[in-house]
């Protein structure tokens, strides 16, 4: 500790200074009074007027989820001995696999005193690793240690396990013991590496600061019981699976503490060989109490006098399992300084919450009031999701679990084969959709592609997808726990099984699917969620209706449930002769009861998609007629629905023009949350051959449609619309564009109320 005189700061006195006199020594309890006052005075300005939380354009200390849950991760540990500073780090410039393994720029490094320093990589496995591919991993100041994968190592190295990866490790490096995640661990993010890019938190008046990301396993304090008490602070303990479910808070614990040359030798002046003045160091430790949602308060046996405490997320823990999957972010975010009650006149909800990330516009309300002036809707801006210098392909598998945002699709990004990529970022962050590092959920060699998906109450989601262009298989997970699930067969036929399809009635998911073989029908087959059963045997035909020839994209099925669980699902059938349908069938899936009938017939239709209207009405849009003459056409079943349905005419709703070579394609909808249908196309322009997405409003006053309005613009392709309702009435749109250079798939926001 310090040797000081005296401490003379109090806050009671109201002093902001201290004044030097002529002709009297200097003392060190002046200037330290001084140091103190100014420190207080900064502290009381941040606390009272600027607030807790993290400054606009930081994503310093947001908790997430290891990949897997941090089960199958890899993990590099010190073996330095005894109470040493040791440190782990990768070489991103010379390891080729670094990605591939989860080590990036913002976690490459890391370091403590008392206990062995351990650097876990964000990615599990299966491991997309290909021969040759390269590890540089140093230890406590020394030289590089390269490990070389060989495809010998393992039985698919593209698809590669944490025991191997381990193993290989293990066998090439001698300063780092190498091994698998396990759980009970998250994600800590900071900034970039430097200074200037660190995560930041204000905590009570003091700046918390994270340079890199780490998790919470590889902090200082963890388990390390030695530099705890050298700090004379709580350990952080390990977590553990709990016996039930639970809700565990994660925290900010911010204090200050001195360091003296016995820790830092730079003190110490060379000129005089003495150490002049001690220093003042912030330190700060993420900690989690289980089952608990505030944070330590005078009073609680984990409160400290002197820390300062921020609240950064709620842990979702299921009975039993180890891995950390879901994570609600409750970190106080954007800072600001204008008087509080702008934000209530203006947004109608709380600074407290507005600084949570709590009801917030995706748009500024600038930006919102001039794309109103200009016919248009406020929107976030267009953003690719993960780009990658590869062809990706368009989806229907696109939601909202808890506050997040879930898209999966599939994509030639691995080593040039399709497989399925799940991505994940949060709903109040739209640029995060091109910056989260996607997940490959599908390992190679073999081919995967078209994922559906459902949403199960308890958060997980059910993936549907081919394997293979032949079978149907399915998983079930939490976003960040699918790529371990386990495949559940579906349709594993001697016919070809292709294009599955899923929706969610009541306890059971239903996977649908076009069989291949000596006709083409659309089959299906029920799954409880509930029990993870089949209930029926094997698959079950949908239809005895002779479907089209495979289009080989989305859009030659669509399903939707309505308010009562009955299926409504359309396709695309062959009428012979080049001609094509709409078939639609209604599905009851507990008494299998089914009605079919045609919605239209001409000689070019396609591309149905359906949407359940709440408890009012079935609709069924389609492609009717073909170049300049086609139509958005469309049915409208108003429910309760007899056997047999009415089916009128089809009305349009939109149509192309000879006169402007306008052609229209596509077809999607939504039902906002004020009951309004959005109805979504591609609409091309001849001869250009570039593509737009557009949009009207069904007006439900009048039984007409709105304005037609253009939603993207590029000289690309933009095309095959797919919309999801989010909170508060936010439309996400998901649509597939060449703007990249390679087909990428891009989102974006539409704001419908404040």
């Amino acid at each position: 500790m310090g040797d000081f005189s005296r401490t003379t700061f109090d806050r009671m006195k109201h002093y902001v200074g201290v004044r030097l006199q002529q002709g009297v020594p200097i003392v060190d309890a002046d200037w330290n009074e001084l140091e103190d006052i100014r420190k207080y005075e900064l502290q009381a300005f941040l606390k009272w007027f600027v607030g807790d939380g993290v400054p606009a354009g930081n994503d310093g200390f947001r908790i997430a989820p290891l990949a897997g849950g941090g089960v199958g991760t890899v993990r590099l540990t010190s073996l330095a001995a005894g109470p040493v500073r040791s440190s782990v780090a990768v070489d991103i410039a010379a390891s080729t696999a670094a990605a591939a393994l989860g080590f990036f720029p913002g976690n490459r490094a890391t370091s403590r005193t008392g206990s062995p320093a351990q650097l876990t990589g964000d990615a599990a496995q299966p491991f997309a690793l290909t021969a040759g591919m390269t590890l540089a991993i140093s230890a406590d100041g020394a030289a590089n240690e390269t490990v070389t994968f060989n495809a010998a190592s393992f039985a698919n190295i593209n698809a590669a396990t944490a025991a191997e990866v381990i193993n290989v490790i293990n066998g090439a490096v001698t300063r780092v013991n190498a091994s698998a995640g396990t759980g009970d661990d998250f994600t800590v993010m900071g900034g970039d590496g430097t200074p200037e890019g660190a995560g930041r938190c204000l905590v009570d008046g003091r700046d918390a600061i994270a340079e890199g990301r780490l998790t919470y396993s590889s902090q200082p304090l963890f388990n390390n019981n030695l530099l705890a008490t050298m700090w004379g602070v709580p350990v952080v303990p390990p977590l553990s699976a709990p016996s039930s479910n639970r809700d565990d808070l994660v925290y900010l614990d911010v204090w200050e503490r001195e360091v003296t040359a016995a820790e830092d030798d730079t003190l110490i002046n060379p000129l005089i060989g003495v150490e002049s003045c001690v220093r003042t160091r912030r330190e700060w430790a993420i900690r989690v109490r289980p089952g608990l949602d505030k944070v330590p308060a005078p009073g609680d046996t984990d409160f400290r006098a002197g820390h300062a405490y921020c609240a950064l997320a709620r842990l979702n823990r299921r009975a039993g399992a180890a891995a950390v999957s879901t994570v609600t972010d409750v970190r106080p975010r954007s800072l600001l300084v204008p008087p509080s009650t702008l934000i209530e006149d203006v947004l109608g909800t709380s600074p407290d919450a507005y600084r949570r990330g709590e009801n917030r516009p995706t748009t500024s309300l600038r930006e919102a009031i001039n794309a109103l002036l200009r016919g248009e809707l406020p929107s976030t801006a267009d953003i690719v999701l993960a780009p990658a210098a590869a062809q990706d392909f368009m989806s229907t598998a696109f939601s909202v679990v808890g506050n997040d945002i879930v898209a999966l699709w599939h994509s030639r990004r691995a080593a040039g084969i399709n497989q399925v990529f799940l991505s994940r970022w949060p709903l109040s962050s739209p640029g995060a959709a091109a910056s989260n590092l996607p997940v490959q959920l599908t390992p190679g060699p073999t081919a995967h592609a078209f994922p559906a998906s459902v949403t199960l109450p308890t958060g997980e989601l059910v993936v549907a997808y081919e394997t293979g262009s032949t079978d149907i298989v399915a998983r079930r997970g939490t976003p960040s726990a699918l790529a371990g699930a386990a495949e559940i067969p579906v349709a594993a036929a001697v016919t070809t099984d292709r294009q599955p399809y899923a929706v969610l009635a009541g306890n059971l998911v239903v996977f649908f699917w076009l069989q291949l073989g000596a006709t083409r029908t659309w089959m299906y087959r029920r799954w409880r969620h509930t029990d993870n059963t089949f209930v029926d045997a094997g698959p079950q035909q949908l239809s005895a209706t002779n479907a089209t020839v495979l289009s080989g994209s989305i859009g030659d099925f669509s399903a939707a449930v309505d308010d009562t669980g009955d299926i409504w699902a359309a396709f695309r059938a062959d009428d012979g002769g080049g001609n094509a349908s709409i078939r639609m069938v209604r599905l009851r899936p507990s008494t299998l009861q089914i009605d079919e009938q045609t919605m239209s017939t001409g000689t070019a239709n396609e591309q149905p998609f359906v949407l359940a209207d709440g408890g009012e009405a079935i609709w069924v849009f389609w492609r009717a007629g073909t170049d300049t003459a086609a139509t958005v056409s469309y049915q409208r079943i108003r429910l309760p629905a007899a056997a047999t349905w009415a089916v009128t005419p089809p009305p349009v709703a939109v149509s192309g023009s000879a006169a402007t070579g306008s052609i229209v394609a596509r077809p999607s909808a939504v039902r906002g949350t004020d009951g309004a249908v959005w109805l979504f196309w591609s609409q091309a322009q001849t001869p250009s051959n570039t593509s737009a997405i557009w949009l009207q409003r069904y007006l439900k006053a009048s039984s007409s449609w709105g304005t037609a309005r253009q939603m993207t613009g590029s000289t690309a392709t933009e095309t095959q619309p797919f919309p999801v309702i989010g909170p508060g009435g936010v439309v996400l749109l998901f649509w597939l564009s060449s703007r990249t250079g390679n087909l990428a798939v891009f989102t974006k926001q539409f704001i419908t109320a404040i």
